[in-house]
């Protein structure tokens, strides 16, 4: 399998089967070594609600959004033709052998690389979505892929990058559409008014804005086979979101009636 295949296609097979134990391993050693602890932005938007859900929420994703973030890494680093494949792969086949060294290498991949630089293969992660658009056409399935499903048949068509905001020891990890003059967040909800859902979308398109330096937020809400709502905003500092999140505070509201951590609230 990996001669066949890019590093980045490698690691996105192991993720779609399941191995999360390798990616477990993983950021173990980036906690080892960095410190760092992964936040998905929509956890973000979530502290605009509740932080105590938000922290709970993002506890519970965090190996997945490490292994997002790790494979966009490498992804971009192989676009950008930065790195050897054969030394690469090397690397993997070593590192999913437990060779510690080559685990702390694959890594490293990618770290350094800026939004200037991600910049440069926008024309390939525009074709990457339409690509995807042409694969989801169809009824809209239930339950699994319905998100994805919403997002390929009536998301913007715009190169879609992911990157992190780091804040302290936290990676805030965001995957946003990047146009010229703003960034492009589709939220796709159910059974939360559309004021929440434009606030917590809004939150995370502050992230998006500081990574990307964009000066203004496109929000696009989804319902279910409804007419999409869009609006544009000004960015804010996401600073007060983000300290919000690291407090995980308790708050009645909104999110309490669907919330799975109820045993663990103080309320």
């Amino acid at each position: 399998m990996i001669s066949r295949l890019s590093v980045s296609e490698i690691l996105r097979r192991l993720l779609r089967r399941g191995a999360y134990n390798i990616f477990e391993k993983l950021l173990g050693i980036e906690r080892e070594k960095h410190g760092l602890r992964y936040v998905p932005a929509d956890a973000v938007g979530y502290a605009v609600v509740c932080p105590r859900y938000a922290a709970m929420y993002a506890a519970e994703r965090e190996v997945a959004v490490f292994a997002r973030a790790l494979i966009d890494r490498v992804r971009y680093a192989e676009e950008l033709k930065i790195v050897d494949p054969s030394v690469l792969k090397s690397t993997i086949r070593k590192a999913l052998r437990g060779d510690r060294k080559a685990a702390e290498s694959l890594l490293e991949v990618g770290r350094g690389l800026t939004p200037k630089d991600i910049e440069r293969i926008f024309p390939s992660l525009r074709q990457e979505f339409e690509r995807y658009r042409k694969a989801a056409r169809g009824p809209p399935p239930e339950g699994f892929g319905e998100e994805t499903y919403y997002f390929y048949n009536y998301a913007e068509p715009l190169p879609y990058a992911g990157f992190s905001d780091i804040w302290g020891s936290y990676v805030v990890y965001i995957v946003a559409g990047i146009a010229s003059d703003y960034v492009y967040v589709f939220k796709y909800v159910r059974g939360l008014d559309y004021s929440i859902a434009r606030s917590m979308a809004a939150a995370e398109g502050d992230v998006a804005a500081k990574i990307w330096q964009r000066p203004r937020v496109k929000i696009h809400i989804q319902k279910p086979e409804k007419t999409p709502k869009i609006t544009y905003v000004d960015p804010h500092d996401p600073e007060p979101h983000y300290k919000a999140f690291q407090r995980g505070e308790p708050r009645a509201g909104p999110l309490c009636h669907r919330c799975p951590y109820k045993d663990l609230c103080t309320l």
